[in-house]
């Protein structure tokens, strides 16, 4: 299986969102492990530390650029996580996204318990968007660590609620996207994510440039999964979504053209079920007629793209439609 790896930046300090794409493609969160082994005390005490309910912003400038947490930072961030006041604990839900630049500062947090801190203020924060987006943000950081993502996987029924409920266009949205992101380069969590599928789909047409890619990136990754393709396919499409492989847009193109490459080469050793709904996935990738003709012809143009990935992708779609649809037709 050859591999190839794409780093994403998404824009804030340490905010590395990365995803993988398996099978001739591969789009995997790659960050430098530290070799060194630090000493941790697992026996931290954080009840009797003092809440912040106010701050001088000065106060944690210090703390942004510390490679190793210590513990008496550590206990200082926890008290201000239990602050009564949104503000407060925005900054500091920001502070420790970016902290988490560092893999000696994402296993600190997970060790002293500060990772759980910040799954339950996620969960108690329904009343407060800014402290939502935060904490995802702050999330997304820590799962790129593995090890990391036993924790933050308690909160994905949470999130995957949210996009079920959302309508796509808000700053919450993207940030539980790049989470939902770095939650399925492995393929463990999927099937918390297969509620959020027919959203996900639908978000993938969106007008919302920024919306549009994090769906496609989080698409893709479950589409590595063989597992997850039943429901892929079962789930409703919107009827332009393979308008996507023609984009303007490169990085839209080729993450649409990935998927339904992962989508298709999955089938060469599944039957494809005949047991699905005119406005599913399968209906648009499969459909009989001039609708599958025609998806074929685009795809077809594709191998002469110049983009090497994309003609890659696209000769996958037509590898398995000779080995396998070609009596169909």
């Amino acid at each position: 299986m050859i591999r190839n790896f794409f780093v994403v930046g998404l824009g804030a300090v340490g905010s590395y969102v990365v995803y993988r794409i398996v099978d001739r493609m591969y789009f995997s969160e790659h960050k430098e492990e530290d070799t060194e082994s630090e000493d941790t005390d697992n026996e931290r005490k954080t009840s009797s530390q003092p809440v912040y309910n106010n701050m001088d912003p000065l106060e944690l400038g210090d703390l942004t650029t510390s490679s190793s947490l210590s513990d008496s930072q550590v206990a200082f961030l926890f008290a201000l996580l239990r602050s009564e006041n949104p503000g407060v604990v925005e900054r500091t839900l920001r502070t420790i996204g970016n902290l988490a630049a560092f893999t000696s500062n994402q296993n600190v947090m997970r060790e002293s318990g500060l990772l759980q801190a910040v799954v339950e203020t996620l969960q108690r924060s329904d009343e407060s968007p800014g402290v939502q987006d935060c904490c995802c943000q702050a999330l997304a950081n820590l799962a790129m660590n593995v090890a990391n993502q036993p924790v933050v996987q308690s909160c994905l029924p949470f999130v995957v609620n949210k996009v079920v409920q959302s309508m796509g266009n808000n700053a919450i949205t993207l940030s539980i996207l790049k989470l939902l992101t770095n939650m399925t380069v492995l393929d463990d969590y999927h099937h918390h994510l297969y509620p959020a599928v027919p959203k996900l789909l639908q978000f993938s047409t969106t007008e919302d440039a920024t919306v549009q890619l994090q769906s496609l990136k989080v698409l893709v990754n479950l589409s590595c999964n063989q597992a997850s393709i039943e429901t892929l396919l079962h789930s409703p499409a919107p009827p332009t979504f393979l308008a996507l492989i023609q984009s303007t847009a490169a990085d839209v193109q080729l993450r649409a053209v990935t998927f339904v490459a992962n989508v298709i080469s999955s089938q060469e050793e599944e039957v494809v079920s005949s047991d699905f709904t005119a406005d599913s996935l399968q209906a648009v990738l499969y459909g009989s007629g001039g609708r599958r003709r025609d998806m074929y012809a685009m795809v077809l143009k594709l191998t002469k793209h110049p983009s090497e990935d994309v003609r890659r992708q696209a000769s996958r779609v037509l590898v398995a439609k000779m080995l396998r649809y070609d009596n169909q037709d």
